[in-house]
This record gives C-alpha cells, sequence and structure tokens, in this order.
C-alpha cells in the first residue's frame, strides 16, 4: 500500500502556506483557504475577484442551511420520491476588494509578483496574504492582507488590506464592492444532477450603498429563503514607532469616497493620496444573515446595526475574540506527534477544517463538504454522527451537542418520513438532506440506506455516555432512540426460512457497490444495538427521572408490548454467516456474487464504477467500495473476539476496493486493534494528508470532512485503543515505531484527561474536573483529583485484545 506522496505545501506544524502565485493550483487552492464558522462559509478566493472559469475557480459564499430547490424531474416517478431538490446557493460576494495605482488595477496575472506567500494560520484561524507587486508601469507596492470568519460572532467576517507605495507617490484607490451577480457552478461541482440550481438564483429586493455601508436583500426563486449581508469599512493611516506601528484615522483632506450601486452591485470607492513609502489600511466588516433566524422584515435593521457594532469594536477586538476561541479549541483537541512533521501537519489541518464546519446554532447541522464548497450539494450526510461527532464529543461536546440538537429539532420530519414510507409509527431521517427532508433521488443509494437512523441513534448514546448529560437524555436523546427503534420494530420480520430469526430485507449498507440486499451485516448490528440503547435509555430514566420517563412513555404511547417486542428483536437478530470462512459477509446474497476482478477494468475507470458502468453491472460483484461490515466490528468491537476480528479483517481486506474517502481510516483503526500495526499505520498515513495533498484530485469541490475526522479516530481509537463500547472508558496505547510520542486530550463524565503515550511508557492526567476511573491495559485505575498522574513504565508494542 502507498504511503503519503510528495507535500504539495511546505511542512510547518501550524501553517499551510502557498509560496508561490500558481494559477492551475488555484481550484484546489480555494479549497485549502477556505474559511468558516458553522454558519458563514468562504472559500479561499482572492479580493481581486478574479473572473477564473468554471473549471479554473468558484467564488463560495454561503451561509449553512440556506439553500435552493428544484422540482426533481424524473423519467418514471414513484410514489415516495423527494419532489424538491435542496442545494447549499452560492451567494453574494463581499470579499472583493480592487486596488488601483492611478490607472492600473492590482492584477497577479500581469506586471511581477515577488515575495509572495500566502498562509492559513490554523492556531489562530485566520488566512494573510503577502506579495509585492509591480505594475506593468513600474509602480510597485507591498500588499498585505488578513482574513476571519468570527467563532464568536457568527455572522461577521472581517479582513484588513494594507497597501505599501514602494517607489512613487500618487492616487490609489480601494473599489470594496459587493457582488449579487453570482450562481452555483453546479455542472463541474455536482455534473451527475440535472435539476440545476442553474444561473443566477437570487432575486435582489435591496441593493444599498452609502455612509451606512453596502447592504443587499434578495429571495431565492424556488425555495422561498430571504437573506441579506453587508459590509462597512473603516480606513487608517499606518504610523511606524520604534516599536512596531499604530493606526490612526486617514486624513479626511487626503481622501475621498464614492458610492454607487447597479442592477447586482455596490461599491465602495475609496480614492487616497498616497505618498512614497506610506502605508494605508482598509478595514471591511461584512455580515451575512437570513431568515431562517429572524423576520425578513428584520434583515436589513440588524444587518446595518451589526454592521454599526462591528465597527465600532474595532478590527483588533473582534480579532483578539476570534483568536482566543480558536486557541481555546485546540488546547483541548490539540493532537501532537512526534516523529513525523508531515503527519503532524496534517491531523491539524484536518481538525481545523471539521472544527470550523459544525454547525454551532441548533438549527444546521455539518455538510460532508462542509461550507467550503458546493459539493454533494452541501448536503447533511451521516457522516456527521459517525465520524465527525466522536470528536466533538471527546473534544468539544458543546458542538456536538448543537449538531443533535439539528437532529432533535428535525424528528417531527422524521416522523413524517417514516409514515411515507409506511412506518405507522417511529421516525425515519433522510439519508441526505438540509432541511430535515430527504433529497436523495437515487432511492437504492438514498432512502435504502436506513442505517441513517442507527447512526444518528449511535450519536445520541455516545453523546450521552461520554459526557453523562443526563439532562440532555432526558430532553432529546432517550426520544430520539425510541423513535428510531420503533422503524426497526416495524422494517423487518422473524423470518422462518431463517430460523425464526429477525431478518431485514430490501436495505443498502454503507458500502454503495452493494444496494437494496437482504441483511446487510452493519445495518442489522446497528438497528440491533439502536434497539438495546433504547430499552437502556428508558431504564436509566426509569431510574433517575421516574417523572420524565413516563411523561416520555405517555407522549410516545409507548406499551409494554412494544418494548418486549424490542427485546425479542435483540434476541434474535439474523447475521449471515459464511461456515468455510468463518467471516460475517456483507449480506445474505454477497458470497453468491462473481468474484472482482480488477486487472479487467481500465485503469482510468476503477474509482469511477458508477460513472463508467451500470449499476447492475456494478451490483453483481463481489467486492465493496469502502468499509462497511468491518465499521461495525469497530464500533461494538466488545461484541466480538479476536480471532473473529480477525478472520473479517482479512476477508475484506481481499475485497474492498476504498474508492471512499471514509474507508481506509477506519480499516486502520481496525488493524490496530487486532494487532496489524504495519497495515494500521500505512492506512493512516493515507488518511491524514488525503485532502492537504488531494489524493483524490476533487479537493477543489470540497473537504471529506469524513475522513478529516476519521484520522482523529484513528490515532485516538486506533493507536490509544480508546473504547467505551463496554460501558467504561478503556485504553490500550500502541506507539507507532515512526514517532517518538504522541499526545491527545479527552473529555469524559465532565473532566479532561490528558494522554501521553512515549517511549518510557504511557501517562494519564486529570488535567480538569471531578474523579474518574478507567482500565489502561486492562488494569483498573483512579484518579481523584485535578493533577493526579497515572504512568505505565511500558511500550505496548502487542495488540491489545
Amino acid at each position: 500500500m502507498e504511503q503519503y506522496r510528495e507535500p504539495i505545501y511546505p511542512i510547518e506544524p501550524w501553517d499551510v502556506t502557498e509560496t508561490e502565485y500558481n494559477p492551475q493550483n488555484n481550484y484546489r487552492n480555494e479549497t485549502t483557504f477556505a474559511l468558516s464558522n458553522g454558519y458563514i462559509g468562504t472559500r479561499g478566493t482572492y479580493e481581486e475577484a478574479y473572473d477564473f472559469p468554471a473549471t479554473e475557480g468558484l467564488e463560495g459564499n454561503f451561509i449553512n442551511g440556506f439553500y435552493e430547490s428544484e422540482d426533481i424531474r424524473y423519467g418514471e416517478w414513484n410514489f415516495g420520491f423527494p419532489e424538491k431538490s435542496q442545494s447549499l446557493l452560492n451567494l453574494p460576494d463581499v470579499k472583493a476588494v480592487r486596488l488601483y495605482l492611478d490607472d492600473e488595477m492590482l492584477d497577479m496575472r500581469e506586471g511581477a509578483v515577488t515575495e509572495y506567500s500566502r498562509a492559513l494560520h490554523m492556531k489562530e484561524g485566520t488566512v494573510t496574504r503577502e506579495f509585492v507587486w509591480t505594475s506593468p508601469k513600474g509602480r510597485s507596492v507591498k500588499v498585505e492582507l488578513e482574513r476571519f470568519v468570527s467563532f464568536t460572532d457568527k455572522n461577521l467576517m472581517a479582513m484588513r488590506y494594507r497597501v505599501t507605495a514602494l517607489n512613487f507617490s500618487g492616487t490609489i484607490r480601494f473599489v470594496s464592492e459587493l457582488n449579487g451577480n453570482v450562481e452555483n457552478h453546479t455542472r463541474v461541482t455536482n455534473p451527475l444532477v440535472d435539476y440545476g440550481p442553474f444561473g443566477r438564483r437570487l432575486v435582489p429586493e435591496a441593493l444599498e450603498a452609502g455612509d451606512d455601508g453596502l447592504f443587499y436583500q434578495g429571495h431565492t426563486l424556488k425555495s422561498g429563503l430571504t437573506m441579506a449581508c453587508g459590509a462597512t469599512h473603516t480606513l487608517s493611516q499606518v504610523v511606524p514607532l520604534p516599536e512596531g506601528h499604530k493606526l490612526t484615522g486617514y486624513p479626511a483632506e487626503n481622501y475621498s469616497v464614492f458610492f454607487k450601486t447597479g442592477e447586482y452591485t455596490a461599491d465602495a470607492d475609496y480614492q487616497i493620496k498616497i505618498a512614497e513609502q506610506e502605508t494605508v489600511c482598509l478595514e471591511k466588516f461584512i455580515v451575512y444573515t437570513s431568515d431562517l433566524d429572524m423576520a425578513k422584515d428584520d434583515l436589513h435593521e440588524f444587518v446595518l446595526c451589526k454592521l454599526k457594532s462591528t465597527q465600532n469594536e474595532g478590527y483588533d477586538s473582534l480579532s483578539a475574540s476570534h483568536k482566543n476561541y480558536v486557541h481555546d479549541f485546540w488546547k483541548n483537541a490539540d493532537v501532537t506527534v512526534d516523529g513525523d512533521d508531515a503527519l503532524q501537519q496534517g491531523i491539524r489541518f484536518n481538525l481545523f477544517h471539521i472544527m470550523q464546519a459544525a454547525g454551532r446554532d441548533g438549527k444546521t447541522g455539518m455538510g460532508a463538504k462542509g461550507l467550503t464548497g458546493e459539493g454533494y450539494e452541501g448536503h447533511y450526510f451521516w457522516d456527521t454522527e459517525m465520524y465527525v461527532m466522536p470528536v466533538f464529543i471527546y473534544t468539544a461536546p458543546d458542538i456536538a451537542k448543537k449538531l443533535l440538537d439539528y437532529r432533535f429539532n428535525t424528528l417531527d420530519i422524521a416522523r413524517d418520513r417514516a409514515r411515507v414510507l409506511g412506518h405507522q409509527t417511529g421516525a425515519l431521517y433522510p439519508w441526505r438532506t438540509i432541511n430535515g427532508e430527504e433529497a436523495s433521488t437515487y432511492f437504492p443509494l438514498g432512502t435504502a440506506q436506513y442505517h441513517i437512523n442507527a447512526d444518528i441513534a449511535y450519536a445520541f448514546w455516545l453523546y450521552v455516555t461520554v459526557t453523562g448529560d443526563m439532562e440532555y437524555l432526558k430532553d432529546c436523546a432517550a426520544e430520539v432512540l425510541c423513535e428510531t427503534a420503533r422503524v426497526w420494530a416495524d422494517v423487518g420480520s422473524f423470518a422462518e426460512c431463517k430460523g425464526n430469526r429477525y431478518c431485514i430485507c430490501a436495505v443498502t449498507g454503507p458500502d454503495e457497490y452493494n444496494a437494496i440486499v437482504d441483511n446487510n451485516f452493519y445495518t442489522n448490528l446497528m438497528a440491533r444495538e439502536n434497539l438495546r440503547n433504547a430499552l437502556e435509555a428508558l431504564e436509566l430514566l426509569k431510574k433517575h427521572e421516574p417523572a420524565a420517563c413516563q411523561q416520555l412513555i405517555e407522549k410516545l404511547g409507548l406499551t409494554g408490548d412494544e418494548t418486549v417486542y424490542w427485546q425479542r428483536i435483540i434476541d434474535n437478530m439474523y447475521f449471515p454467516y459464511d461456515e468455510k470462512r468463518q467471516v460475517y459477509p456483507l449480506d445474505d446474497g454477497f458470497m453468491m456474487r462473481k468474484p472482482w476482478d480488477d486487472s479487467k477494468i481500465a485503469p482510468e475507470k476503477r474509482h469511477l464504477l458508477y460513472e463508467n458502468f451500470h449499476p447492475l453491472f456494478v451490483y453483481r460483484q463481489r467486492m465493496s467500495k469502502q468499509a462497511d461490515a468491518i465499521l461495525g466490528m469497530y464500533l461494538h468491537s466488545n461484541l466480538f473476539t479476536e480471532e473473529e476480528l480477525k478472520r473479517n479483517y482479512d476477508f475484506y481486506q481481499e475485497v474492498t476496493l476504498h474508492h471512499s474517502s471514509l474507508s481506509t481510516c477506519i480499516f486502520g483503526i481496525l488493524a490496530c486493534e487486532i494487532g496489524y500495526y504495519e497495515e494500521a499505520y500505512t492506512y493512516f498515513t493515507q488518511s491524514a494528508r488525503m485532502d492537504l495533498d488531494d489524493y483524490h484530485n476533487n479537493f477543489y469541490a470540497g473537504i471529506h470532512a469524513a475522513n478529516m475526522a476519521g484520522t482523529w479516530q484513528a490515532i485516538v481509537n486506533g493507536f490509544a485503543g480508546l473504547r467505551t463500547n463496554a460501558g467504561y472508558l478503556e485504553l490500550h496505547p500502541y506507539l507507532p515505531s515512526q514517532w517518538k510520542g504522541y499526545t491527545f486530550k479527552i473529555n469524559y463524565q465532565g473532566s479532561r484527561l490528558e494522554v501521553s503515550v512515549k517511549e518510557d511508557g504511557t501517562q494519564i492526567t486529570l488535567e480538569q474536573g471531578n474523579a474518574v476511573s478507567f482500565k489502561l491495559n486492562n488494569t483498573e485505575y483512579h484518579l481523584a483529583k485535578e493533577g493526579d498522574i497515572v504512568h505505565e513504565s511500558k511500550t505496548i508494542q502487542s495488540n491489545f485484545l
């Protein structure tokens, strides 16, 4: 197996730096340098707002949850098919600032660019760019830019633009723009989608430019949503001081400002007299919002008031607050790796991007691409619950809780969907969505993935058991667990031909190369545990909150017969099993399918099967796209023996193609559990820099959030062997021979632990919180107070089963 490739960017512990301007790398780098805060997302496009072709760049600005709809066209419609699409909508660009030196507009494609550097500063959550530009007429300026999307004010983005005249005196202009003439690049970013959105989808309602700032308000053509955005500015003079510099108000007699509006645009044109070696600074404060948060009539006042207050607070204060938030995140979430600087950079890049992608308001989820691009139409999938959620549960439980709130707040929509699918009780969550309704148009790879219900239930249960948040169990989690369990109790049956075991037919598991199958192993396993956790939730409530338990039972109309039936399913769930290999096949028919022969497939077609072969051809092959059964065995490893895990891992190594970015990290975790350490390390290296080095050549469309989160799991759940699935916290650390050590922190039952694995052993410290008990290499320990330490003076080199 190939380990990581030659890095695209210089290896640095906390930064990702582009050292030259190269238009060929533009589309990819727009994702690398994208910024978001879970509400606003903006791609790493240049302030100059170059008009790149659709295949070379995408000016992207998004509000999480703000989408456009289209009527979905089917060649042949069937009952229950989604009728309206949901696509994350590209919104007006407010970042643009064009710089003019007298009559020459700054354009890096013309003149000469030297001393160029653009960097993502992950420790601070900012992107900076510096360069010297010499115009075709010989004027030279030093340009310094910084931008951030605020983590302390979800509506705010800010940027600072400094210009120093190096060899001339004259007039410069900052033309700050708000451009509403934008559209999605659907044919590039989602080429298999034929319903759009195509063309401009926002209808302007208001465009303003004046002393209060720039303002835009518009509504979508089909979804009925309205958004607003705006910008205001502060112009300053940079005064050199012995110890640095300071910003002062720019002399009014040395500049003029002119405002202009067009059909889709609003501009503020600052014309400034500048002397040689003088530095001028323009700060731009940008606000986005929508009627998902307030009444449409309140948008205008909100934007203008927010712009005024942020301008009054000032860039430095806003920036400091934002950076403090990012620093606090790293205090809990950072993973340090001693011995491989490239992997260290990769894991931090991944953690930074998933941190900034997560919705934080309880109204929004987290897209598979975050807010970095239009890939997958901005939809939320199971990726959030199964890959990203564990990271946040252990490192940032407040973020995890907000993401779960989104699922709870769409529970009624999931109930309605269950009725459409013929279930008289319970809730069925959508496979892909933004607003809570099903948006998947191809049901074999969409609605048939019923495991989404168990995935969401798993995340709720993991949150409750790891955090100990009994209030959340009472208020939200128990209801979701019971309503998802109800669908499992209705979708299958006790089949006489399978020894009266409970069978679930006509579903698709995580592996999308095996669709509409009977008894998908992962689905049946997760369904059983969903039912088990629902019963456990009711027992916990009955014990600790009996009144709340009774209230929930009455609200849902739960009966004793119903819960008895759940237990019967738990005790009699069917799983496909091959006696000869002594493994659990993907489903009942997997071993009957034609063995896959990769050599018969042209190399250029091997990773694009659905774009080159009919689905039936794919479905008839004995191969797997990604981790499926293996994922279930990792999540519930306490239910399997060492030999079972080894046999199944070996089997799925033979048949898995890893055509999904969600696959290698999971195989690596299980490889570590069974002692296949070299394979585990190779899988980890393939995952850790997958996006940073663009392994799949599709990073331009947005991040692969699930794989990014999977790299954290690969260290914490893989190398460190962290598990809670047996009902308690346990660790079985292993130190890769390539490393000198690694350190991470986790939150558990309200306390924070630091875990440090080095060549001389493993040390666990109770940094904050109440007493914690756990097992380390099968030995029980108890840390009673903050500062208490456990140290095992040995390096684990054997498997931990």
